[in-house]
């Protein structure tokens, strides 16, 4: 069942700003949108192509009505609003909000507006004319039989009275969300589930038919549903067809065999016209022809947000492998990694030129192992190359596998479950900083997405692991991270998703450094192969990581623990040692303000409990390193939370930053950017950043004397980087800092 979700591979996609996908046939032509929904057209009997509106959200809600063209627009730093263009071509507003669902269909000459709490009827020419009180805020409204039927916020469909305005849900809806519902002849209603599949309703609200492998439903005049099927091998669609089926006997006829199509329409004589997924044209219109315009809009602070370091599937993962069917992977990845469960295995990926360091790629297409599962199993990715490591667990035949996701996510510690589609779901896992997978569909392609943020419009904040499906080339770019996506059947003038399955990713939501860094901390790194780390299930906070002493250097597994410090002066350090899993002696090094102090410790003398090294004179670049070389190999040797305690007063980082004629940096760690205060008599800079492997990552100069630099490292991947500080002037000199990067 999961597979068949996936509804056509992302490799080799046609732009989705360049497809034509048929809205409605009207006497003055062919109503069309691009891919986006991002602009409103109408084609001519000869294929050419007027504007009506190239904002964003005005493919969305369209009304041909008795006099002219209704649509919602969704404008940059405005209020959405509705437009009508009229049949002498006059362009009106005729009604705006901060956010609202519609317009939709009333009677010819009146159209209902949905926002939190209410749904009101409008005039065509704008004018209020009564209004009803609704559930919550509906994404979808549609009046049919003296009844107005509309999508619930948190999945089902409610029934309102026209005349009573008495409120009921329909039963047997409560556990499905729908994107769409459309009224039809014979006073039946066309509900289009977002996860895939249809429902007709009759006026009483009664369920006379279910579908569950259509796509794209539409009516027809003689009230059977239009609808596509695809067949699979993998995530390659190989056939399809176009259907309708009567919904009282539920009688198919196959219209057209052997084609690929979305949304299929069927045209005032009768004749079907369909988007041809491979090139994206319909009935040989096309949008190339048009200047592709960007979506742009703008926002208010999310309700909630938080960050999620981001991975591409594409441009994160080996050079030599095809991360286009590996959505899903690099979904459960992102999610892993916000928990920080595995250690770095950077790769140097060559695209965007001039290229990056990806610190978690490998680990798609790569066998590996971690607390004790090999991940060696093969999956298909495209070309019909098998490959193991996550991709390989979680897509055996190439398209992602729902159970073995969550499997997945539960063996790395995260803990995982099936979650239903409910908006009110995803908005109690985000508000408690966990993020959530998503089985969904993106510009009608099956796609697995990452969401870390949402509105209280329904927009949502998405790690899209392909990109950002807003803009002109969706897969090509790099440009996934938190783009903003609207939820099924809203339209705040971004892309639509469609919602199959939401999967709980729960763990230790990671703490910010201060003067305590645990193990579950964005100051904790550990380094080496995770097929050596270890968790002991108990320690600080009920976790430590452990592994092996060795008996010869160098060190195999390294931890380090960066604070943030208040201020510059004397600190007492302390490591938690934990009951189990803690007998070596642990070399403990420990940078101070006056270099690199060395403290032994053996950690078998501690049980659950903290272990005081010593007291430091300790600056804003300390930090403290533990490897597993203690001259002895085979014994436990446990890494868990590290304590930084004043003890007595120092420099504070203003006063510092403002009073020192030295090198610092400033923020560190964590920022975006980083400023440099340098020496006073300098006469020019120049600033060398390198990665963990020895390779530049960075370097800027500046050739006259300059109080501060400053770096953005926003598009740095988390982990450590040497800065190499070459300062000119009265007797030149080398600065070495570390940097470090949390995302």
């Amino acid at each position: 069942m999961n597979a068949l979700i996936i509804i056509l591979t992302l490799a080799g996609l046609p732009d989705p700003s360049s497809f034509t996908i048929a809205l409605q046939d009207t006497p003055d032509g062919l109503l069309c949108t691009d891919g986006r929904h991002a602009g409103l057209y109408i084609a001519d009997s000869e294929g050419e192509l007027e504007i009506l509106s190239l904002q964003p959200g005005a493919g969305h809600n369209v009304i041909f009505s008795d006099e002219g063209f209704l649509f919602k627009e969704c404008p940059s730093g405005r209020p959405q609003r509705v437009i009508n263009i009229t049949d002498e071509g006059d362009r009106l507003v005729l009604f705006e909000g901060d956010y609202f669902s519609g317009p939709f269909v009333c009677t010819r000459s009146t159209f209902l507006i949905a926002e939190r709490g209410r749904i009101t009827e409008y005039g065509i020419h704008g004018e209020e004319l009564r209004s009803w009180p609704a559930g919550s805020f509906p994404a979808w409204v549609a009046c049919t039989g003296g009844s107005i039927f509309y999508t619930g916020e948190t999945g089902g469909l409610g029934m309102l009275d026209i005349l009573s305005g008495e409120l009921s849900e329909i039963s047997g809806c409560g556990q499905t969300t729908f994107s769409r519902i459309v009224a039809g002849p014979k006073g039946m209603l066309l509900a289009e589930k977002s996860q895939g599949g249809f429902a007709v309703l009759d006026t009483a609200g009664k369920v006379i038919l279910e579908n569950s492998t259509g796509f794209f439903p539409s009516w027809t005049d003689e009230g059977n549903v239009l609808f596509s099927y695809l067949e699979f091998e993998g995530m390659y669609p190989v056939s399809g067809s176009i259907l309708s089926i009567d919904p009282f006997t539920g009688t198919e006829c196959t219209l057209e065999q052997q084609v690929v199509s979305l949304y299929p329409v069927e045209l005032e004589n009768g004749s079907i016209i369909w988007t041809d997924a491979g090139n994206g044209n319909v009935n040989g219109i096309n949008m190339t022809s048009l200047p592709c315009h960007r979506m742009n809009f703008s926002t208010d602070d999310p309700d909630a947000h938080f960050d999620v370091s981001y991975m591409h599937q594409r441009w994160d993962t080996p050079d030599w492998f095809n991360g286009s069917w590996s959505c899903g992977p690099t979904s459960c990845m992102m999610a892993v990694q916000y928990y920080m469960m595995l250690t770095p295995d950077s790769i140097w990926a060559s695209y965007p030129s001039p290229g990056h360091w990806s610190m978690w790629g490998n680990y798609i297409p790569v066998e590996y192992t971690f607390l004790g599962y090999l991940y060696d199993e093969l999956g298909e990715s495209p070309g019909g190359v098998m490959v193991p490591g996550a991709h390989g667990f979680i897509c055996p035949n190439g398209s992602a596998v729902w159970n073995n996701m969550v499997v997945f996510l539960n063996r790395h510690e995260v803990s995982s479950a099936w979650a239903g589609t409910s908006w009110s779901t995803l908005t109690g896992q985000i508000d408690s900083n966990y993020p959530v997978v998503c089985s969904s569909t993106v510009l009608g392609y099956g796609h697995i997405i990452l969401l870390n943020g949402y509105y209280s419009n329904h927009t949502v904040v998405v790690n899209d692991p392909f990109g950002d499906a807003n803009e002109s080339g969706w897969g090509s770019y790099y440009n996934g991270k938190d783009v903003l996506y609207d939820w099924p059947g809203y339209n705040n003038g971004h892309v639509q998703i469609g919602v199959s399955q939401l999967f709980y990713a729960q763990a230790g939501v990671p703490s910010d450094p201060d003067t305590l860094v645990d193990d579950r901390c964005r100051g904790f790194y550990r380094y080496a192969d995770c097929r050596f780390w270890h968790l002991a299930g108990s320690g600080y906070n009920g976790n430590a990581w452990w592994t092996y002493s060795t008996g010869a250097l160098p060190d195999t597994c390294i931890a380090e623990w960066y604070p943030a410090l208040p201020f510059e002066g004397d600190y007492d350090v302390y490591v938690y040692i934990p009951p189990a899993y803690a007998s070596a002696t642990g070399i403990y090094k420990l940078q101070t303000s006056a270099g690199m102090e060395e403290i032994n410790l053996d950690q078998g003398s501690y049980s659950e409990q903290w272990a005081l090294l010593g007291t430091f004179d300790l600056d804003y670049d300390s930090y403290l390193k533990l490897g597993d070389y203690t001259g002895t190999g085979g014994q436990y040797i446990a890494f868990d939370a590290a304590l930084f305690r004043p003890n007595g007063t120092g420099v504070s980082r203003e006063e510092s930053v403002s009073q020192s004629q030295d090198l610092r940096l400033w923020p560190n760690p964590c920022g975006e950017l980083v400023s440099i205060l340098l020496p006073s008599t300098n006469e020019g800079v120049l600033i060398e950043v390198y990665d963990t492997s020895g390779r530049m990552v960075l370097n800027t100069a500046a050739f006259e004397y300059t109080e501060t630099i400053q770096l953005d490292i926003s598009s740095f991947a988390a982990g450590l980087y040497l800065l190499r500080i070459s300062v000119f002037g009265t007797g030149d000199s080398t600065f070495s800092r570390l940097l470090t990067v949390c995302r």
